[in-house]
């Protein structure tokens, strides 16, 4: 990170503590905003249509953001579906993505939306509902791994339909009127290498043509890397992936694809991390041998399941010099895996300074846990930096409060 970035969210930390306490988590409009731009500056052949993948950040202002700046909202779940609908967004805005989809969708009768079918089984269930209610349709095709042959299960993952799942999937829409419009793939979250994409697209285009298939818009999903994470090992994957050979791929699929006039991208991660950071304070300061021992107010266990696979910048406030030791950031739940990670810190670091650990703009609020402690609030800072607090720190009370005790049970029964 630069100097003056590093300092903005020094600026964005003090801004969300001073509203909201700590630990909390804060997110940023305008961040979200340059991403958006980054990724709108992407050069491609065909005009292109972005969605944000609501799964990777669920909060309503920033499902607000993103419609006043035109894009879709993709959803892969019930909950999503109805919060999407909530937020004021049209079914005609909507993309509905996913597994399983035939267990719920059929509940919502609505007019307009895109759905990309996943398996036969969903195909089966929801076509004869995607005629009558005007959906329009695309299939979600399996893609192998990199350096996969085609028959090795282990080469494969649950998602999307393989050549002969499809061209079922195809005969029964055709036998219930329906056409298929798109065709989706997704390869996975940060990917290392542009020429993956490449190849995914090569291997769309032979399953289109095997079952006969002239989509008109073309979904590579999300999965674009972004500066600032790197794994357990030390690779980070935007330092390896080159966006000028990704823009290559999207210009070859004319040529592949003659009939397609749009192509659709949906980042969420892309969008959503580097927009947000987890604000902590330390509570605690121990020595161990060499290494020293931060026990904060917020950690992995309640707030950054993703700690465990993945290696985040950090921010000190103040400022601290001095001698580095190896320092481990640790959350304040009694698990010896709450761990923000490892970094050599200067060893002047007392109780009451803040860390802010990055890049927690992107599942870091979904996959949140309440283990022993309640859920922290959310700050949201709007174009011009102002923070607002758009959720509160959960409390003992809210905690208990979904809970129907034996008390209670035994009250009821009397009535």
């Amino acid at each position: 990170m630069t100097r003056d970035e590093i300092g903005a969210w020094r600026r964005l930390g003090r801004k969300a503590r001073s509203v909201a306490g700590s630990p909390c988590f804060v997110f940023s409009e305008t961040a979200v905003r340059a991403a958006l731009t980054t990724l709108q500056r992407i050069q491609s052949t065909l005009p292109v249509r972005h969605w944000l993948s609501l799964k990777t950040q669920p909060i309503p202002r920033l499902l607000e953001a993103a419609r006043k700046w035109g894009l879709g909202v993709e959803v892969v779940s019930e909950f999503e579906l109805i919060g999407a609908l909530r937020s004021d967004a049209s079914p005609a805005q909507i993309l509905v993505n996913g597994v399983g989809k035939q267990r719920w969708l059929r509940s919502h009768l609505l007019r307009d939306l895109t759905v990309h079918f996943d398996s036969v089984a969903e195909v089966r269930a929801l076509a004869s509902l995607a005629r009558e209610l005007g959906w329009h349709v695309g299939l979600r095709c399996a893609v192998p791994r990199q350096g996969a042959s085609a028959g090795a299960e282990e080469d494969w993952d649950q998602f999307g339909m393989a050549r002969d799942e499809m061209r079922v999937a195809v005969k029964i829409l055709e036998d219930a009127g329906v056409s298929v419009e798109g065709l989706h793939f997704h390869l996975r979250t940060n990917v290392e290498h542009a020429s993956d994409y490449r190849r995914a697209l090569e291997f769309l285009c032979e399953s289109s043509e095997s079952v006969g298939l002239q989509p008109t818009y073309i979904d590579v999903g999300g999965g674009l890397p972004i500066p600032g994470e790197r794994s357990l090992e030390g690779v980070s994957a935007a330092s390896t992936f080159d966006f000028e050979e990704f823009q290559q791929a999207l210009c070859s699929i004319p040529s592949l694809f003659p009939g397609v006039d749009e192509l659709w991208l949906e980042n969420g991660r892309f969008l959503t991390a580097a927009a947000g950071a987890l604000v902590v304070t330390v509570l605690d300061r121990k020595e161990r041998g060499e290494n020293i021992y931060l026990i904060c107010d917020g950690g992995r266990t309640n707030h950054a399941r993703l700690a465990s696979c993945e290696v985040h910048d950090i921010i000190l406030e103040p400022r601290r010099g001095g001698i580095k030791r190896k320092t481990v950031v640790c959350g304040p739940t009694c698990g010896a895996v709450d761990r923000l990670g490892t970094w050599m810190l200067p060893e002047s670091i007392i109780p009451g300074d803040i860390v802010m650990w990055l890049n927690a703009g992107a599942y870091h609020i979904p996959l949140e846990t309440r283990f022993s402690f309640g859920l922290a609030p959310v700050v949201w800072l709007d174009g011009n930096d102002e923070p607002e607090v758009i959720r509160e720190r959960e409390t003992p009370e809210q905690w208990w409060a979904p809970w129907t005790s034996s008390r209670k049970m035994a009250d009821v029964a009397c009535r």
